[in-house]
């Protein structure tokens, strides 16, 4: 999703991008530096249609998220694009990280009318009480249209029981301070080997990031409520690039809804 060092703002370019099917999510650079933008993806063979052009048509929200580096956002003229329903923006990252334009984003975008959410990019080598003080001494409850969402897509090379126990208190602590279950975003792939088949997530609604003009296919059939589609997104008031999502199936916006 968002986890990029803010001084390293253009994507990797040593990968091929014309066989691409998946998308694979890892981070740029070590932990340790400045993380806001967003991570590099590869391009996949063909970008997917969208086929609803307003947002609230049936099931189908589409939505953004965005963080530093989409620089200074217009959210007047980006609240009127059709395919901009919801924004999620980041708010911070592990233990002490904070994405320097959560504060103006989250304001422009609700002063202009955007059901709006914040996330945390969770890093599995950091205690999970010190980043749960980290985003919660900057995102206000008060001050949310949307669940949290946690953003899981690096393992910080430890154990695969010690991320899921991390998480999980993680998980705890969001859901005990919000009120509700937070959502949680994630790879195609990293879904496959990390969370299907793990019984304690089921209780988790996920976003899966596949770009692909076909939607994901989860192990065992897991369902999941969001689909992020391409990182290549081009709305209204918004310079660059953008990460798009939509909702799929049954699945609609008002799930998602914190109020």
């Amino acid at each position: 999703m968002i986890a990029s060092p803010a001084d390293a703002r253009k994507k990797k370019k040593n990968q091929k991008t014309a066989e691409t099917e998946y998308v694979e999510l890892e981070p740029d650079k070590p932990a340790n530096e400045y993380k806001a933008l967003p991570d590099s993806y590869h391009r996949p063979a063909k970008q997917p249609k969208i086929t609803n052009n307003i947002p609230f048509v049936g099931n189908y929200a589409h939505g953004i998220d965005v963080s530093h580096y989409q620089g200074s956002i217009n959210w007047s003229e980006t609240a009127k694009d059709p395919n901009v329903g919801f924004a999620y923006i980041k708010a911070t990252e592990g233990t002490d990280l904070v994405d320097d334009m959560y504060d103006y984003n989250l304001r422009e975008a609700r002063r202009c009318g955007v059901k709006t959410g914040s996330y945390h990019f969770f890093r599995p080598n950091y205690s999970a009480e010190a980043q749960f003080r980290n985003f919660t001494r900057v995102v206000n409850r008060k001050n949310q249209d949307l669940l949290p969402l946690i953003d899981v897509e690096v393992t910080g090379s430890v154990t695969i029981e010690t991320m899921h126990t991390r998480l999980l208190e993680f998980l705890r602590l969001v859901t005990n301070e919000y009120g509700k279950r937070p959502v949680i975003y994630t790879g195609r792939n990293f879904y496959n080997k990390y969370f299907a088949g793990y019984s304690a997530f089921k209780a988790y609604q996920f976003m899966i990031a596949q770009y692909t003009a076909d939607e994901p296919l989860l192990n065992g059939g897991d369902d999941f409520i969001m689909w992020q589609y391409t990182s290549h997104g081009r709305v209204k008031g918004i310079r660059g690039e953008v990460d798009q999502s939509r909702f799929r199936g049954r699945h609609s916006l008002s799930e998602i809804l914190y109020r």
